[in-house]
């Protein structure tokens, strides 16, 4: 079991006064049978006139605030300890089922696991699966291959195909923009995982959270230079959900922390809201954390 104190603290300075502010946070750890979320806590300076918990459709972690009182900065932290079984991401060796064995269990489903698969087969707005997506999934279709290394090859095909390139897209991005800049960051490469197995007939989904970054052999682990992180989670019925990340070109492992999932970023963003201001410029900063206690 590995246990983790992740921090992420995201601060906006504006220029102008900010007479009040609403927000919404997705940025406590979920649990799943892999992971137990210890303890948590939100902080929002100024202190907020109202602050509320709730869970989402997905089952994630949503915190709501207000703040009716003018500020120049904005600061909201969280703060959580996590464990991870170790046993996270372990697959087995030799795995015979096919791509289209399990595509056919997919169909196969009823009742509420049918229902639950269903909201993750279908396009989202930011995993769209059109002409682009059908074209790239082709390439690596072979519904005879075992479906795990398929998954592989999966990931691997998208870790080659694209730059990492955190200036060639945004928040915003959708798939098409993927394909159009020819690089981008870990959200892009989840959404288009998502989108090609989607293309395929397994369901997927994005996921949300944090990898504990390993410093280089004798350096220092820096803190506050973490950052948040973003892969694909994949239906298998015979296995469940086979969490992959096309960034690092690697299953998702006990080196991972999830705060959330959904069909795409835009369930799960991080931050979100609103602001009344006169205007000026905002400058925003964001500081992660992900330290191993054991």
């Amino acid at each position: 079991m590995h246990r983790y104190r992740v921090t992420h603290t995201t601060t906006y300075r504006y220029e102008s006064t900010v007479s009040s502010s609403y927000g919404q946070m997705v940025m406590l750890p979920r649990e799943h049978p892999h992971q137990r979320c210890v303890s948590s806590s939100v902080s929002v300076e100024p202190a907020p006139t109202d602050i509320r918990e709730r869970v989402d459709f997905f089952g994630n972690r949503v915190s709501y605030f207000a703040i009716d009182s003018g500020h120049t900065v904005l600061r909201i932290s969280a703060v959580s300890e996590v464990e991870v079984d170790d046993e996270r991401g372990a697959l087995p060796a030799d795995d015979s089922v096919t791509l289209a064995e399990a595509v056919a269990a997919v169909g196969a489903l009823d009742g509420e696991d049918r229902l639950m698969a269903a909201h993750y087969a279908i396009d989202s707005p930011r995993a769209e699966v059109d002409r682009l997506v059908t074209n790239y999934a082709a390439t690596i279709d072979d519904p005879s291959q075992p479906v795990v290394a398929w998954l592989e090859g999966l990931v691997a095909k998208i870790h080659g195909d694209f730059g990492f390139d955190p200036k060639a897209t945004t928040v915003t991005s959708t798939v098409g923009d993927l394909f159009e800049t020819g690089a981008g960051v870990c959200q892009d490469f989840a959404h288009l995982a998502v989108a090609v197995a989607r293309a395929q007939g397994l369901p997927a989904r994005y996921v949300s959270g944090y990898l504990e970054t390993i410093p280089k052999p004798g350096q220092p682990k820096l803190v506050g230079a973490d950052v948040s992180h973003a892969w694909a989670s994949v239906l298998v019925p015979h296995l469940g959900w086979v969490d992959i990340d096309p960034t690092n070109n690697q299953f998702v492992n006990s080196r991972y922390v999830t705060t959330a999932w959904g069909r795409d970023y835009g369930d799960v963003a991080p931050l979100k809201g609103v602001i009344y201001s006169d205007g000026g410029k905002t400058k925003l900063d964001v500081s992660v954390d992900v330290a191993r206690l054991n």
